[in-house]
């Protein structure tokens, strides 16, 4: 996903498969509980990060009391392909964060994380036989960077994990996003590790390509982490990022590209720049994935909207003046 992974959607309002190709089929099938229609569709993308965004849009989400249905559902729909057994560890996943919960550490239970481990490493077990039998299928490789974190397997396993689909394809931002999540401070990594992971990225990437907006989430990391500003010189760096990633004309769409406005969004509306948050919301329309403005959770449907609506406002008062 997603995506951050670890935010619980807040509403329907934000939707990850709007953005995926052949998403309203994906979200009929999802909808009905019919992960084998959902998986058909699936089959037909071809973009990494599509196909991670929508296994991930079909797992949904585990806050329900009931999680058996959906799990039982998946399960059933496992045919022994990599990209089933993919599904239903990421269901297990969601299952397990869900008891886990969002909280610091500290504020979650010993049997809490009996319970998320226990899932997790369900999960493990299904990504560790495809990728021995699969190496070259992204998605698992994708799922099991946020295992390793799970399970606390330390960030030279996550980095290994990492490199190996890195690989495979250097240019894929859902992997890229769940390796920045690992290396946090949050996750006992620091900022000066993730700084280098994000040059890393930004290094060599061709024009419109994704790599270089991963400096989007840092810094939406440090202002949520305390921060609360956004430098000057981060700004221009977010603005020249904006120009040569989604804005560029070079750039092709994904899934991930409206993770990336969003995120451009909220960073533009952080640093009260409404009308450079404009063309970010204006490329989501009326169907955003949520992003990060998950952090904000449960008001992330509130401002955002709240945002958008200055943002709209601030444009026009800027075109008229022009």
């Amino acid at each position: 996903m997603a995506t951050t992974r670890d935010a619980a959607p807040t509403a329907t309002f934000f939707d990850p498969l709007a953005h995926v190709p052949d998403g309203a089929a994906l979200r009929a099938a999802r909808d009905a509980g019919d992960p084998a229609a959902a998986l058909a569709v699936v089959r037909g993308l071809t973009a990494p990060d599509d196909v991670i965004a929508a296994l991930w849009a079909i797992c949904g989400d585990a806050s329900e009391d009931d999680h058996l249905p959906l799990t039982a559902a998946i399960d059933a729909a496992d045919d022994g392909t990599p990209l089933t057994r993919t599904l239903r560890a990421m269901r297990y996943m969601v299952v397990g964060w869900s008891i886990r919960s969002h909280a610091r550490a500290e504020h979650v239970s010993a049997n809490q994380f009996e319970q998320f481990h226990d899932w997790l490493r369900r999960a493990e077990r299904l990504l560790f036989d495809v990728c021995a039998e699969h190496p070259g299928f992204i998605p698992a490789w994708e799922a099991r960077i946020t295992t390793a974190r799970g399970l606390e397997l330390g960030h030279g396993e996550a980095r290994r994990r990492y490199d190996r689909l890195a690989a495979l394809d250097p240019q894929v931002f859902a992997a890229q996003q769940v390796y920045l999540q690992q290396i946090l401070p949050k996750w006992s990594g620091s900022w000066e590790e993730t700084s280098r992971f994000v040059a890393e990225c930004a290094d060599g990437a061709a024009p419109g390509a994704l790599g270089p907006a991963l400096v989007v989430d840092l810094a939406i990391e440090r202002y949520v982490d305390g921060g609360k500003t956004t430098p000057p010189e981060m700004i221009d760096r977010v603005r020249g990022v904006a120009a040569g990633t989604v804005l560029h004309p070079d750039h092709v769409r994904t899934a991930a590209t409206a993770v990336v406005h969003a995120n451009l969004a909220l960073f533009f509306s952080l640093a009260d720049l409404p009308a450079e948050a404009q063309p970010h919301f204006e490329a989501l329309g009326d169907a955003p994935v949520q992003g990060m403005w998950g952090y904000y959770e449960p008001g992330a449907e509130r401002l955002y909207r709240k945002h958008r609506e200055a943002a709209a406002k601030a444009a026009a008062r800027s075109g008229a003046r022009a």
